[in-house]
């Protein structure tokens, strides 16, 4: 049986928001360090999260997946297809490890829900600046 949890990752900026699963029998703290050294500045996202390599990762997961779903102008969804699209889609980014048979692949995470919305009319505010 494998070992389970959901994290949050919250955007402070806006209401933007991702739901991950994660298996910590896959997502080990070796793991997570081989993902993270991947990219520059693996060092300081370890550090943010308190020298916890596994709890980097899985922000690191949730920022880009936030990142890429509001590229593709936002996704809004709980379970279904748009959460097995969006974790496929991601892992199989560069340096996310691909796919390998489980719902969580390699890297051990899959996402469950987001609210990525980008903004529409209504969230902006037209102003004029000083000069």
């Amino acid at each position: 049986m494998s070992n389970l949890k959901k994290y949050k990752v919250d955007a402070a900026f806006k209401d933007c928001s991702v739901t991950l699963e994660v298996d910590h029998d896959k997502l080990t703290t070796e793991r997570a360090r081989e993902h993270l050294r991947f990219w520059s500045g693996a060092e300081a996202m370890i550090d943010d999260e308190d020298r916890d390599a596994v709890r980097a990762a899985i922000r690191d997961f949730g920022v880009n997946a936030m990142y890429h779903m509001l590229g593709d102008l936002g996704a809004s969804f709980s379970g279904g297809y748009q959460a097995e699209r969006w974790s496929k889609e991601l892992r199989e980014m560069e340096g996310y490890g691909g796919e390998d048979g489980t719902p969580h692949g390699w890297i051990g995470i899959r996402v469950l829900a987001a609210d990525a919305e980008s903004p529409g009319w209504d969230d902006c505010e037209l102003e004029e600046s000083a000069q």
